[in-house]
């Protein structure tokens, strides 16, 4: 991560979200000084709204707050990154967007996978109680995290579409293919990051901090899919262990695989 300053913009996300993942890439990528704060569903909600300024309403993470300026989900924050650095690495936007339509549409569905996952596993409810609960009495609170989880099923599981997952990674398998290259549009851009946070959600190897619980780290792999797209878990590999291309999630878990 960049050097940090009292100045520096807040980027308020989930360390375990894909969409965090992009944001903080994107942001590191382009050199972007920043602060970050762990988001914990419903208990960091009021103070969300609080820096938001919105008492109703649906609140997402990530959201980066810069100055006056409040920034909101992974997209436009990437975009702000690009703008904030006079090269812009990540590329360019209109050829990107289409690559950020089917990482969007790949992790609403592996989203929904993942929460459903949680939902069918008592351990990993269990996991997912705030980390002060005691253990003694999280089999009996386990009602809690299956309403909070149940809420979030509720709230995303209509942007979910059946195999965009599957499409998204033959996309990019197709698409390395043809350009026999690392880089999707010829050099190292969001569309990229997009790309390969979507196999978070097949074979994650993203640090994250509060660490995820064995039974929900379960939940987001996906052993079939993983064996079927070998390949682009060794791409993405790649990206995140050369210091060109990685940020600071991946490094924390060096060395890795270069497949």
């Amino acid at each position: 991560m960049s050097k940090r300053t009292h100045a520096s913009p807040l980027l308020i996300g989930e360390s375990f979200s894909p969409w965090t993942k992009k944001a903080r890439w994107a942001l590191e990528q382009c050199g972007c000084a920043y602060d970050y704060k762990e988001y914990t569903p419903t208990l960091s909600e009021p103070g969300l709204r609080w820096r938001l300024r919105q008492c109703s309403g649906k609140v997402t993470v990530p959201v980066l707050l810069a100055g006056k300026e409040i920034i909101r989900g992974s997209w436009q924050i990437a975009r702000f990154a690009n703008r904030a650095d006079s090269t812009g690495r990540l590329g360019n936007f209109a050829k990107t967007e289409p690559w950020n339509n089917l990482s969007e549409a790949a992790l609403a569905e592996g989203r929904t996978r993942v929460v459903r996952c949680i939902l069918g596993s008592d351990a990993a409810l269990e996991e997912s109680l705030p980390g002060f609960v005691p253990g003694f009495l999280r089999g009996s609170l386990r009602f809690v995290a299956r309403n909070a989880v149940q809420r979030l099923d509720r709230k995303y599981a209509h942007l979910a579409t059946a195999d965009a997952l599957l499409h998204a990674l033959e996309k990019t398998r197709e698409r390395l293919a043809q350009d026999d290259s690392d880089f999707l549009l010829g050099s190292f851009s969001y569309a990229d990051i997009a790309m390969a946070v979507v196999l978070e959600v097949v074979a994650p190897i993203a640090f994250t901090n509060p660490p995820l619980g064995p039974a929900t780290q379960n939940c987001w792999n996906q052993p079939e899919l993983a064996r079927e797209f070998e390949d682009l878990i060794a791409w993405r590999n790649r990206l995140a262990a050369a210091d060109a291309t990685s940020y600071s999630q991946f490094k924390a878990r060096r060395p890795l695989s270069r497949g």
